[in-house]
């Protein structure tokens, strides 16, 4: 069956039609992220953009979570309707991807900008035809009742304009048809919503004219009149006034100005806009600084008299790193919003630390964010920021470049035309570009020093301690990285005087008579601190700056530093202001940070102290402390389940892999990254395991690639096939079966020709798992045999299990089910005496698969609860699911009877497996739910679900499933045409 065609509907209330049906768009959140990617369609969206559009500035921390599940929800939604996967996840963000002419918007802005093209041409009727055609899409406001904050708020807002001029535009036609009396309706409806809108009184006024009603028009002046002074203390413009006099005279009505035509330009219609982040609270002087800024980006601010020029002003803020510039910079662009009210732009650079982000690739952003759609943006970085000056060309906007690394960074970025305006600041002094106007940031004086501490810590606690605080203000040296730093210091210990933290600054020696201006000046504030170490502490932080991310558990200085008891250095490091604690668990374990410039001076000063060789020694130490720590947790969680901790860790295993999620993914790609191929090799494939029980799929395929890569340059053939493998497994359980299928063979091949017969026996069991169902059953029954038999010549018992489960699979594929459970009960007695409950509970779940097909319903009804009770003690949950989908399958072949009694566990397993975004499961759940509705006699539903499973069995490539729901859909639907 074709699939119906999907109408994505937002000029009004959001809708998502398939054919005749409405579609279920879930609760306020994921209707707003929904929103969100048709803002920006057929273009992949963050993860934190999404946060942004769903909380604003105050996201939970289980933000990115909630923003996977609304994803697979809509997921499950709108691919099935739309026969395809629409709505997926890329590298770069999640992507609705949307075919011409389905978006009701798109169909709009289409249309309208046919009908100021043909209005433009003197083509009246033209016009006229497509604006009402353009006008009669809209159902409401943009987006109505979708909650949003800034970023959406701004579309709804462009949108709302750009209607209210096409809507002018469609009056404009009119009255130049003599079709006056049409559009008077129109007309007063939106000057009672809009009576500020002198356009629209004015169309109104000349249509109520033309139709011989002076009376109305003269009225409708006074009204406009009316509300323009209540409201604005204003008389009308002079087009009202021209056209008032023109009534009241008697004489013929005056031309009207042309409006600019914009058919032509990448946005629309544009919208001021503000992306600056919030301006700090607690800011101090800078007043020298800002007005010789000011004067410089807005020449109306300065007394000169000088005629303008025809360049951009650019001032570049240059400065110490910790010397203030971004909020210097940003106090400055609020302070110009008048100055610049067509919009102030920022862009962070990443300029400190690598890798910068690239012009090309920035200039995407800026452009998606005024509002040109994702397909219109030219691929060369050359044809994007001609177009992005395109966009500022005769417009007022300032553009923050923050944390700049070079002048070839930032001269795409920069506007071209007068008016605008481009501040940069940069860590370097960037002479080379011609006519920006340099400054230097200097340290704070005494007094903003001293104001600035006032601020975070108080008075009442300063004046209490005048000479400690002098001593801490020199100490500081004006810096405000350092007075923040020691002022929170201050904050979070209420307890301490501050003469304790005075007599700690008091050691660092040298430190203030060593700024200067520039980076040096920087490493030199930082290495006060750092002379004042004790040998001990030193080596610690030198160590500290050889970890991937400045944020990491205690164990992983003790590995770095070959010591079993590094607290000593630690707490000086504390008090030096060097670490702080990030966290501390339920057990008191800690958790430490250092601050991004700190890490970055740590590891220069590891690379200019520490022999190669102990560096290297170092960094193998703790990748060997995230192995044994990755395997443990893998194993013990297979073994035993969730509930043992982790050597060394207090907490239960499920919460330290969650904990130490983003680290251990780091280490991996940290390891590949710096030519630790072994190590890279080995936790790739400890963390294959664990991404394949706590269903990390990202994870697993990030995982995967880095290994692979760090084997490819290492000339590694064993390693490269094993992780050619572990990445065909990743894309095998996200559904691309097709790609993992092209991996395997190669991988396979190689290792066979390598003799690497345990490691080829692995590939092919999972091989055999993955393409069973997807009409491969015999090359999935050869797979697992021969599996099987290395596996039992080699003596893995483990792996000759999940080997004969795999051959079990594909035996209940093939319709042998009888073989399939000879093969199955061996096994599980292998499975039980090894007492491994992941695998125990797989093969318990296919055994009750096969039992269903020979009526033994006891003996089924016990694997399943053996199997469930194993996988929630792994908190496995795509095992769960399928262990439950067994169970209504079960139900089912009980009869109709005990059908119903399917509909909790499939619903349930059908939750979790859109939850987790397990495809084949959902299809499968989808088929199942419709062979019980149908055996309930609810042939609608039943054509519901099964159409969906047919949808997702076609997608996957899963014939026979494909065939059954399609053999099921004419039973429960004769008359429906199949395709």
């Amino acid at each position: 069956m074709e699939a119906p065609r999907v109408e994505f509907k937002v000029l009004g209330p959001l809708e998502v039609a398939a054919g005749d049906r409405v579609l279920p768009l879930g609760g306020p959140k994921q209707r707003t992220l929904l929103a969100t990617l048709l803002v920006h369609t057929n273009t992949a969206v963050s993860g934190d953009r999404l946060c942004d559009a769903i909380w604003g500035a105050a996201p939970p921390v289980s933000a990115q979570a909630n923003v996977r599940s609304y994803v697979a929800a809509l997921r499950k939604v709108i691919n099935p309707a739309a026969g395809e996967d629409r709505l997926s996840q890329g590298h770069g963000g999640y992507q609705l991807r949307v075919l011409p002419g389905e978006v009701d918007l798109h169909l709009y802005e289409d249309l309208a900008a046919r009908g100021r093209a043909a209005l433009a041409g003197g083509r009246h009727r033209a016009a006229a035809g497509h604006l009402r055609e353009a006008l009669d899409l809209w159902r409401g406001g943009a987006f109505d009742g979708v909650a949003h904050h800034d970023a959406l708020h701004i579309e709804v807002a462009r949108l709302e304009e750009s209607r209210l001029a096409a809507l002018e535009d469609h009056a404009e036609a009119c009255l130049a048809l003599g079709e006056s009396r049409d559009v008077i309706g129109l007309l007063q409806a939106e000057v009672a919503r809009y009576p500020l809108r002198e356009s629209l009184w004015a169309k109104l006024m000349t249509a109520q004219y033309h139709c011989r009603r002076p009376g109305d028009a003269l009225r409708s002046y006074a009204l406009a009149r009316a509300a323009l002074r209540d409201e604005l203390g204003l008389e009308p413009g002079a087009e009202l006034r021209r056209l008032h006099h023109a009534v009241l005279t008697g004489e013929p009505l005056p031309e009207p100005e042309p409006a600019p035509v914009c058919a032509e330009r990448p946005a629309d219609c544009w919208q001021p806009t503000s992306q600056l982040p919030s301006d700090t609270t607690d800011f101090v002087g800078r007043r020298l600084v800002l007005s010789r800024a000011a004067a410089v980006l807005d020449p109306a601010t300065s007394a000169s008299g000088e005629a303008p020029s025809c360049a951009v002003p650019v001032v570049i803020l240059t400065g110490l790193p910790g010397v203030g510039k971004t909020a210097l910079a940003t106090r400055l662009a609020h302070d110009l919003r008048d100055a610049f009210p067509d919009g102030r732009l920022f862009v962070h650079l990443d300029g400190a630390r690598g890798p910068q982000r690239a012009p090309g690739a920035v200039l995407a952003d800026l452009l998606v964010s005024l509002g040109v759609a994702g397909s219109s943006i030219p691929e060369a970085t050359v044809d994007r920021a001609a177009m992005f000056r395109s966009l500022l060309s005769g417009r007022r906007v300032l553009v923050l470049l923050d944390d700049a690394r070079d002048e070839a960074q930032i001269r795409p970025l920069l506007p071209g035309t007068p008016g605008s305006a481009a501040l940069v600041t940069s860590r370097t002094r960037m002479a080379g570009l011609t006519g920006a106007q340099l400054i230097d940031v200097a340290p704070f004086n005494d007094e903003e020093s001293q104001d600035l501490l006032r601020r975070i810590v108080g008075s009442p606690r300063l004046a209490a301690e005048p000479e400690a605080t002098e001593r801490v203000l020199a100490s500081c040296a004006g810096l405000p990285l350092a007075l923040r730093v020691t002022a929170a210091r201050l904050a979070s210990r209420p307890h301490w005087q501050i003469r304790r933290l005075a007599d700690r600054l008091a050691d660092e020696r040298g430190r203030l008579a060593e700024l200067t201006v520039g980076d040096l000046a920087v490493r030199t504030s930082v290495a006060a601190s750092y002379h004042g170490l004790t040998s001990e502490a030193a080596r610690a932080f030198r160590a500290i700056g050889m970890l991937p991310s400045p944020e990491f558990p205690g164990w992983a200085l003790a590995a770095l530093l070959d010591s079993r008891d590094t607290d000593q250095a630690t707490d000086v490091l504390i008090d030096a202001n060097l670490v702080q604690v990030a966290s501390v668990d339920r057990q008191g374990l800690l958790r430490y940070r250092t601050h991004d410039l700190l890490h970055v001076y740590a590891g220069e000063r590891a690379l200019a102290e520490e022999p190669l060789g102990w560096r290297r020694a170092a960094v193998a130490r703790l990748l060997d402390g995230w192995l044994s720590r990755v395997r443990t947790a893998a194993d013990r969680l297979i073994r035993r389940g969730a509930e043992e901790p982790v050597r060394g860790e207090a907490e239960d295993l499920v919460g330290w892999l969650e904990r130490e999620r983003t680290s251990l993914v780091t280490a991996v790609e940290f390891a590949a990254g710096a030519g630790y191929g072994t190590q890279a090799a080995e936790l790739a494939s400890a963390m294959e395991d664990v991404c394949h029980l706590r269903n990390w799929w990202d994870e697993w395929e990030r995982v995967a690639r880095a290994a692979l890569d760090r084997a490819r340059a290492d000339g590694d053939p064993v390693a490269t096939a094993v992780a050619q493998g572990s990445l065909a497994r990743a894309f095998a359980v996200r559904g691309r079966v097709d790609d993992a299928v092209i991996r395997w063979a190669a991988a396979i091949e190689q290792l066979d020709a390598l003799g690497e017969a345990h490691h080829a026996a692995r590939l092919r069991t999972h091989r055999s798992f993955a393409i069973a169902d997807r009409g491969m059953a015999e090359l999935a029954h050869d797979d697992a045999r021969a599996a099987a038999a290395v596996m039992s010549r080699l003596g893995d018992e483990h792996g000759q299990v999940v080997a004969l489960r795999s051959l079990g699979f594909a035996l209940v594929c093939r319709q042998r089910e009888a073989e399939a459970v000879d093969v199955l009960e061996s096994a599980l007695r292998t499975a039980e005496r090894l007492g491994r409950p992941l695998a125990l509970a797989d093969v318990l779940q296919l055994l009750a698969w096969a039992e269903i097909c020979h009526g033994r319903f006891d003996r089924c009804v016990g694997h399943l609860h053996r199997a469930l009770a194993a996988f929630r003690t792994v908190r496995h949950r795509p095992g769960e699911a399928y262990a439950l989908l067994t169970l209504g399958r079960m139900h089912i072949a009980l009869g109709p009877d005990q059908a119903p009694h399917a509909l909790g566990p499939l619903g349930e397993a059908a939750s979790i497996f859109t939850e987790l975004g397990e495809r084949r499961g959902e299809a499968l759940a989808s088929y199942w739910l419709g062979r019980t509705h149908a055996a309930s006699g609810d042939p609608d539903r039943a054509e519901g679900h099964l159409s969906t499973a047919l949808t997702g069995f076609r997608n996957l490539r899963m014939p026979y499933w494909a065939e059954q729901a399609r053999l099921r859909i004419s039973r429960v639907a004769p008359a429906t045409p199949l395709s």
